[in-house]
């Protein structure tokens, strides 16, 4: 008897907890009706154009500059992630070992950042534009995460990346010639990484500081400000 009963319980507050979340999607997609943004004309990123992005959809001066800080970012570490292939490809056709299979993991994390960053910067500029707390909560938590990520990456010397700590390690390759390229490279790319995070840190202050939440929605992260 006491486990149909806790059956029962479980069954009902999934339930519950499903209706309201369908409830809450409802009235988010209502209101994005109702208002004057076409968010299904994609224009965005330019050829691909996956999602919709237009900076004066964000009414809000404070929220405005919180997105437009979280763009560049996004755009800078995609870059860097670039940045990051590119010098990798260089040191493997230098022959300068295991950069071979450096290439293939940085090609990899490329796509992968590419593919989240997007989607983490989109729940950021949608957020702030419809004053929806869920979808900012989503943004601050991918955030926190790759603000994390840039850190390490930039201090890293293991694998494909070439942090501050790799300096000695570019040092001691036998190629002269690679060496002082792996040298300056390190310093390029390690600075990156550090704009990156630096950028990324600010970018998640911003949003998080001018979230709203008029749907009532905030997630882990509580309510933000009513709208």
């Amino acid at each position: 008897m006491a486990t149909i009963q806790a059956m029962a319980s479980v069954t009902a507050s999934t339930m519950k907890t499903s209706m309201k979340a369908s409830m809450q999607q409802y009235r988010e997609k209502r209101a994005e009706l109702q208002g004057n943004v076409d968010w299904e004309d994609y224009n965005y990123p330019p050829l691909i154009k996956v999602i919709h992005f237009h900076l004066g959809d964000v009414e809000d001066d404070a929220s405005r500059k919180a997105v437009r800080v979280a763009h560049w970012n996004y755009i800078m570490s995609t870059a860097t992630f670039f940045v990051n292939f590119l010098g990798n490809f260089v040191l493997a056709c230098g022959g300068v070992q295991w950069k071979v299979l450096h290439v293939f993991y940085s090609l990899f994390n490329l796509i992968i950042y590419s593919i989240v960053g997007m989607y983490s910067f989109y729940n950021g500029y949608k957020g702030l534009a419809t004053q929806n707390g869920r979808m900012t909560t989503y943004y601050v938590i991918i955030q926190a995460l790759s603000v994390i990520f840039f850190f390490a990456a930039s201090i890293a010397s293991g694998a494909n990346y070439n942090g501050w700590t790799n300096v000695s390690k570019a040092e001691a390759e036998d190629d002269r010639e690679m060496s002082d390229f792996w040298v300056g490279w390190t310093y390029f790319e390690s600075l990156l990484w550090t704009v990156d995070y630096i950028m990324g840190g600010l970018a998640l202050y911003w949003v998080f500081k001018n979230r709203k939440d008029r749907f009532g929605n905030g997630g882990l992260l509580g309510r933000g400000q009513r709208g």
